[in-house]
């Protein structure tokens, strides 16, 4: 009782994290009541996509500041509960939650207008952006982060509260941002992957976490020096620990993989049936005409 007292009252309340989830948040409120009470962006601004946003932040909240975030230096399982929730649940959440808009409209037009400018296609902010969110630019980053930064030598540099440690985060939700952007494309433009394509283009992200997963749950030796060193709780070895961790990105990092595709699978067939209807419905309406009485 007294290690689960302890684990649930263990918050890490660091204020460069508490600061960018409030401004995050307050921007996007801000924006949002501006675009309503001005009668803009009812077409996107939908309050599904609020609650995916606010879901995000919540989500990133209780990676890197609940008790899960604090006992990474002590579990490894932690910290990959911690990377799921980063990469697989808070990044497609906040673009589902379409931030864009409501953020600019936070600011002031001049701001707005200069902001703006960034996106314009000349713009070498633009073009940069454009290139990282390449599909196969974007998932050749996600799948290089997730396994770059769970060799050995790298992942025990990263720990521990230093510069390392947070480039580490940066990157992991970084190039989550860049690979789930191709599939969900917030800004209410021309999608970047049809959906059979995006069904296609997440199977080799799940497929190396597949293999990392069952690399680290299969294994005999304990990979990790932060670990071994690191004080047992518990009572959970440092190679049981390994396994533990490896386990929730086998498995439960496969099973949150197959949430995307499913949406995936059922928009096509929506789409499919759209196409095949809508014209059903033309050549009804057109043989009505034609056979009608004169009047």
């Amino acid at each position: 009782m007294g290690d689960l007292k302890t684990f649930l009252l263990s918050w890490s309340l660091e204020p460069t994290v508490l600061i960018g989830l409030g401004l995050a948040a307050g921007l996007y409120v801000r924006g949002w009541r501006r675009l309503r009470s001005r009668g803009r962006g009812g077409r996107i601004l939908k309050p599904w996509r609020a609650w995916c946003y606010a879901g995000g932040l919540l989500t990133v909240f209780i990676a890197l500041v609940s008790p899960i975030g604090t006992f990474t230096s002590l579990f490894f399982f932690m910290h990959m509960i911690q990377h799921l929730l980063l990469i697989m649940i808070a990044a497609p959440l906040i673009w589902l939650g379409a931030p864009m808009l409501p953020t600019m409209w936070a600011f002031s037009r001049r701001t707005r207008r200069r902001i703006g400018g960034l996106f314009h296609e000349a713009h070498p902010v633009h073009r940069l952006f454009h290139f990282l969110t390449r599909p196969e630019i974007a998932l050749a980053l996600f799948i290089l982060v997730l396994a770059g930064w769970h060799h050995p030598a790298l992942y025990d540099a990263a720990q521990g509260r230093t510069v390392v440690h947070d480039l580490e985060h940066a990157l992991f939700f970084g190039t989550a941002l860049l690979f789930w952007w191709p599939v969900i494309h917030p800004t209410g433009g021309k999608r970047r992957l049809p959906y059979g394509a995006g069904i296609l283009y997440l199977f080799p992200a799940k497929m190396a976490g597949f293999v990392l997963g069952a690399a680290l749950t299969l294994t005999d030796t304990p990979y990790y020096r932060t670990y071994i060193e690191a004080p047992r709780l518990w009572g959970i070895s440092a190679l049981g620990d390994q396994q533990l961790g490896g386990l929730i990105m086998w498995v439960v990092g496969g099973l949150l993989f197959i949430v995307p595709l499913l949406a995936l699978v059922l928009m096509m067939m929506r789409q499919d049936e759209g196409d095949v209807w809508v014209p059903e419905v033309v050549r009804a309406r057109e043989a009505a005409l034609v056979d009608a009485p004169s009047a």
